[in-house]
């Protein structure tokens, strides 16, 4: 995070303890200075402050007085601005970790640990740091952002409303299940529940949803191919990723890895299903529908046991390239966390742009 500090800061001696303390963040990397205005630089060349600094560390600070637009920027002033910070304030904001809240703290990291180590090396170690964390947001509800906001900052120093001081980063499922074509052959996705983001919109807390329906149809048609050369007969992978195998990217994105067609342990009957998950599963990308036994196959889900742990293991063993290829149809997204980025990355990359951001 971008920390910007005013003059009046460097003006009073009773601050140099607390920089002190923001020094070790900036030594770290962990943070960067940033001195905004002429007048802040000047204080800081002048103040008593910078006569205790080492020649290297003075050499330091100095690398963060150009602009910089790619990190989430707080100001650090003496002043009770609602925007602004005050130093102690500050400090006790920035030791928080980035909190990236998962639906399911046991079984979602594994796939974002995935995105890091293929799209954001820098984030896995900054996680082996302690600076960003995972936090179980127990399905699909904020009842954890909820709590953090409750019961994080009671301390006295944080004067400000509570959800100014949250570091978090909120990834859900979109939970679709069907997308639809219009007249010219574009996809247009199912509208999301406002549950999944009223919440967070209104408390501004940063968050992305999944474009496909849950973490598995993620998975590269790489893993489902080595089934085909691995798995037995009678565990059913075999037989599950033949058909699979045969769905378009559409389809990919939105059937139900685990249960298939069915509910309740009970095949739904294909008449039975929604209109549009009708029409959307009607032809395969091979130009033939699902035979009966062929819907029997694959509407029973991929047979894997505990399918939400065991399968999503297999997300430790796929490349960049592989998990490019199950997204290279969706479409590119605009950062929602920094308006000053122009820039349509594809869901993966948008994913690792918005939490450096805001790291």
């Amino acid at each position: 995070m971008i920390v910007s500090i005013k003059a009046d800061i460097f003006n009073s001696n009773k601050n140099f303890s607390d920089l002190n303390d923001l020094m070790h963040f900036f030594k770290k990397g962990r943070h960067r200075m940033h001195l905004k205005k002429i007048e802040d630089f000047n204080a800081f060349e002048n103040s008593e402050w910078k006569k205790t600094l080492s020649r290297s560390d003075v050499d330091f600070l100095k690398e963060g007085v150009a602009l910089i637009n790619n990190k989430k920027e707080i100001i650090i002033s003496e002043t009770e601005s609602g925007d602004e910070f005050r130093i102690q304030e500050a400090y006790a904001y920035l030791q928080q970790p980035l909190s990236i809240v998962v639906e399911n703290y046991e079984y979602e990291p594994v796939f974002v640990n995935c995105i890091f180590r293929n799209f954001g090396n820098e984030l896995i170690a900054a996680k082996d740091k302690h600076w960003l964390k995972f936090e179980n947001g127990g399905g699909g509800s904020d009842n954890t952002i909820k709590g953090m906001i409750k019961e994080l900052f009671n301390d006295p120093v944080f004067t400000k409303d509570k959800k100014k001081y949250l570091r978090c980063y909120v990834i859900k499922d979109s939970d679709r299940e069907y997308c639809t074509f219009n007249e010219e052959g574009e996809v247009i996705v199912k509208d999301l529940s406002g549950a999944k983001v009223n919440y967070l919109i209104q408390n501004q807390v940063p968050y992305h949803i999944l474009y496909k329906r849950e973490k598995e149809n993620y998975m590269p048609d790489s893993v489902y191919n080595g089934y085909l050369l691995t798995a037995k007969s009678k565990e059913g992978k075999k037989e599950f990723s033949q058909i699979y195998l045969r769905f378009n990217p559409h389809q990919k994105d939105f059937f139900d890895v685990e249960k298939g067609f069915s509910h309740k342990g009970e095949l739904i009957p294909r008449d039975s299903l929604q209109q549009e998950v009708q029409q959307l599963f009607k032809m395969l990308k091979d130009g033939k529908d699902l035979t009966d036994k062929e819907y029997r196959t694959v509407g029973f889900g991929l047979p894997f046991g505990n399918i939400k742990s065991r399968f999503s293991e297999e997300f430790q063993n796929v490349n960049r390239d592989d998990l490019e290829k199950r997204i290279r149809h969706q479409p590119l997204l605009k950062s929602r966390v920094n308006p000053a980025d122009e820039n349509k990355r594809n869901e993966f990359e948008h994913i690792i742009n918005e939490i450096k951001y805001l790291l």
